[in-house]
């Protein structure tokens, strides 16, 4: 089978397009989400519409992001900034009732055939950041299958490693990635609204699990439109720059 792979849309529905484009080119058959469809972005009613059309039919399973889940858990706001906090409200008056119960009771942990799906990390699916080598030692025992796929971090890579060993890469450029049957991943696709690597293109990725390989992905998009979008409606001058800059 060949997942899709994507986290972090945010709202950003010309780059949730692309990467929808792209991966559709490639082959996949189904799709994996890791969290956040909405916050900085101007468009969070139409990617949840999309991603909800895509759950009706089959398409894909996501789960919950901290972005996701501010409507439902208030308390998380004490760890957002101002300007995605203002984006957020914004955000809240303009998803219908349907799409902030879509979006806000999205399980926080999917385990599937021979993976796990989450946004943060085991130990905390919300807000932890899934970054370092000791994260994979201390928490090697507490996600099942080969391969955890995570977001949050906004940032592509993979670590690969078992009980004893661990090794990070980043990956700044498209590139495959051969998963060794001795040895178990987590794996970081990017984000696809609102990268964080210096690189506007939008960030996802393409499993295949027969053959056990994983290809990172970059796609141009027209974020300008984006842009515009978001300067109509009054977003901050950072949020709308960063995706010029990526990030």
């Amino acid at each position: 089978m060949k997942y899709g792979v994507l986290s972090d849309i945010h709202g950003n529905l010309e780059a949730f397009n692309a990467a929808l484009k792209r991966l559709k080119a490639e082959g996949a058959q189904q799709y994996l989400f890791c969290g956040d469809l909405i916050g900085y972005g101007p468009d969070p009613e139409k990617c949840v519409q999309k991603y909800q059309k895509m759950a009706e039919e089959g398409l894909i399973v996501g789960v919950l992001g901290n972005h996701d889940a501010i409507f439902t858990h208030p308390e998380l706001r004490q760890y957002f900034n101002f300007d995605a906090l203002k984006a957020l409200d914004w955000t809240e008056k303009h998803l219908s009732a349907k799409s902030l119960r879509c979006i806000s009771f999205l399980p926080d942990t999917i385990k599937g055939e021979n993976f796990t799906l989450t946004h943060g990390s085991p130990a905390d699916p919300i807000k932890e950041y899934f970054v370092s080598c000791e994260q994979y030692h201390s928490l090697y025992r507490k996600w099942e299958g080969q391969v955890m796929f995570v977001g949050h971090t906004h940032l592509p890579f993979y670590m690969e490693g078992d009980e004893n060993v661990c090794h990070v890469s980043v990956q700044h450029q498209e590139s495959y990635v051969n998963f060794h049957s001795a040895l178990r991943y987590v794996v970081n696709p990017g984000s696809v609204g609102k990268p964080r690597d210096n690189d506007t293109r939008a960030s996802f990725g393409l499993w295949d699990s027969d053959t056990n390989t994983f290809h990172f992905m970059r796609q141009s998009y027209d974020f300008t439109k984006t842009q515009e979008k978001m300067r109509a409606a009054g977003f901050a001058p950072f949020l709308i720059d960063s995706l010029a800059l990526g990030m």
